[in-house]
């Protein structure tokens, strides 16, 4: 999820800490509580991406450290509890620097276990929101080392800023807090009328949504924007998820006649701002071939839109307009499964499975990037070079895509105490 939503939800849940302990005690909270609540929940949210510090090149191994390492220990509950901690001590200290001996004594008996549940929900949220997309987190380790998927929102999803920026707006008492906020909201309507990823249907919705819902919260008490604002994210969400989980079911009810029991995983992206349209990819595997296939679905038939008109709808450098395992050589339109009203299978990729446990036998590099490639595919070239994706990101040149080059003695670059031990997910 981008960072900007992470702060949201910090914000949302800093402003619902302050109204709630303001409730509880009217005119005894330090005027400085809401200030120390508003940065613990905004840097508790983001906290969990410190793993940036560490996942690219300091650990020696490139790209390849960023694919294993970010989302990685650091987005785990084990941390978010430790992480928290840390916070919440630091913000005690701040809370109580400069205050007088009554507002020590207050945030001693009254105000620390708020600072506290704010502290771990805010990590905890950003671990949640990571959750909903496709690229996933694996927040149970190191009991679990399983990934986990929630294929629900889309990595920048417009409707999360729409009804949280204007809620989390007029509590600011910073100057420029506000300003801030109201760029940020003009940016998100902007790029959704501009950047093309967003259909001209629900661009209007968002901007006719985003001037009411402004308007409603200039006159709302505290109490109820912050309300608002909650109950809101959680509807956006919980459309998107319920969404996802029809599509997935109607994904895997077209592959049955062929063998659903040999689809091993759905990948589902919604299209931004939509949940009528989604953009997906079933990988199978039969024992003998590891298969990609890309599939359009639109899982709400009252709705009106069908794969075709969600395609159509969208330019051809988009997930949904556009077809993304086209751009390998051996992908083909001879598709396995039968397509339905709703689910429309675009193109297949197929490789013989020992292929792939060959080279991560041969090539340590091929054996780690699976730890974390969900839709693996690759290439050789003639020199022995092996191109491998991970096509939920895209092929040729993406972020999650690695250039391994042939070694004769097979020599390994990497050091094991950097590979963690997350289950591959395609194995």
């Amino acid at each position: 999820m981008d960072n900007v939503t992470h702060a949201l939800a910090g914000m949302l849940l800093a402003d619902a800490t302050t109204t709630w302990v303001s409730s509880r005690h009217p005119g005894r909270v330090p005027h400085k509580f809401a200030a120390v609540a508003s940065v613990l929940g905004i840097v508790a949210a983001e906290l969990p991406d410190s793993d940036l510090v560490y996942s690219g090149s300091v650990l020696g191994m490139g790209k390849l450290g960023y694919l294993l390492h970010h989302r990685g220990h650091t987005h785990t509950i084990v941390w978010a509890v430790v992480g928290a901690l840390l916070l919440w001590l630091v913000a005690q200290w701040w809370l109580k620097r400069g205050a007088s001996e009554d507002e020590r004594t207050w945030l001693t008996r009254d105000g620390s276990r708020p600072l506290l549940l704010l502290a771990l929900l805010g990590t905890l949220s950003h671990i949640l929101l990571d959750w909903t997309n496709s690229y996933g987190v694996h927040p149970f380790w190191p009991f679990d080392n399983r990934w986990y998927y929630g294929d629900a929102v889309f990595i920048v999803e417009p409707w999360l800023w729409v009804v949280a920026i204007p809620a989390v707006m007029f509590a600011r008492r910073s100057r420029w807090a506000p300003v801030l906020l109201g760029v940020l909201l003009v940016v998100i309507l902007a790029a959704s009328w501009g950047l093309g990823q967003v259909v001209r249907p629900v661009a209007v919705l968002l901007t006719v949504f985003a001037v009411l819902w402004l308007v409603a919260q200039r006159f709302w008490t505290p109490t109820r924007r912050v309300a608002s604002g909650l109950v809101a994210w959680v509807l956006v969400t919980l459309t998107f998820t319920l969404a996802s989980s029809k599509a997935e079911a109607l994904v895997r009810a077209s592959a049955s006649a062929e063998g659903a029991d040999l689809v091993r995983d759905v990948i589902l992206n919604p299209a931004p701002g939509d949940p009528t349209c989604w953009a997906g990819m079933a990988v199978t595997n039969d024992g003998q071939f590891h298969r990609l296939t890309t599939v359009l679905v639109a899982p709400w038939a009252w709705s009106g839109r069908t794969p075709a008109s969600c395609a159509a709808n969208y330019p051809v450098s988009s997930r949904l307009g556009g077809d993304v395992l086209k751009a390998l050589p051996e992908a083909t339109t001879v598709i396995p499964f039968a397509s339905t009203t709703a689910v429309q299978w675009r193109t297949s990729w197929l490789k013989p499975m020992s292929d792939m446990l060959g080279l991560a036998a041969e090539r340590c590099e091929f054996a780690a990037a699976l730890r974390f490639m969900r839709a693996p595919a690759w290439q050789e070239r003639g020199d022995g070079t092996v191109v491998l994706s991970d096509v939920r990101f895209g092929v040729g040149g993406g972020f999650a895509e690695l250039v391994i080059p042939f070694s004769p003695d097979q020599r390994c670059s990497l050091t094991d105490a950097w590979i963690p031990e997350w289950r591959a997910p395609v194995l």
